[in-house]
């Protein structure tokens, strides 16, 4: 019966680490779109104060090859760092703790590209770009930070599986 109980109480501990470290992960990933928004936001701000002016187009060349290849570093990342035999090599060693500060790791990488992107919309409207390149990198940051968004259950049953005994 004290088993029961050790196993239980286990459960109950892995259950809040998992809890506590989606919450940190969640709100990192909330403060970049909210950031990526308010980048937006002020970009557009200044974009209506000075009135329509296009810049030279190629000018917003580098900037759009440089999201461009921070979008696909970002989903080869994510998709490289959160497969299951890497998730298992993390969680061999460094047990339940190792293998949540990983995936909030993760997720903080995933947020800065994410964040960058929306910085170079705002950059590029201090250098003469329009309303249409904020918006556009803006919007590709927004999506990438939604898209990595930590999904809680999907790390219940990550920890579940590879947490072994400490597992949910």
């Amino acid at each position: 019966m004290a088993d029961d109980s050790d196993s239980t109480m286990e459960i109950a501990r892995a259950q809040s680490r998992i809890l506590s470290s989606h919450h940190q992960a969640s709100l990192i990933m909330l403060g970049v779109a909210m950031s990526i928004v308010i980048y937006v936001g002020v970009g557009l701000g200044i974009l209506n104060g000075k009135g329509p002016s296009e810049g030279a187009p190629q000018l917003r060349i580098p900037f759009y090859v440089a999201a461009l290849f921070l979008a696909l570093g970002s989903i080869a990342l994510r998709r490289t760092q959160l497969r299951w035999l890497k998730l298992e090599t993390v969680s061999g060693a460094g047990g339940v703790d190792g293998l949540l500060k990983y995936l909030v790791t993760t997720t903080i990488v995933l947020a800065a590209i994410a964040e960058v992107i929306g910085l170079l919309g705002l950059i590029l409207c201090f250098l003469g770009g329009g309303q249409r390149d904020v918006l556009a990198l803006g919007a590709t940051g927004l999506v990438l930070a939604l898209a990595s968004y930590p999904k809680r259950a999907a790390w219940e049953k990550t920890v579940a599986y590879l947490g072994g005994d400490a597992g949910v």
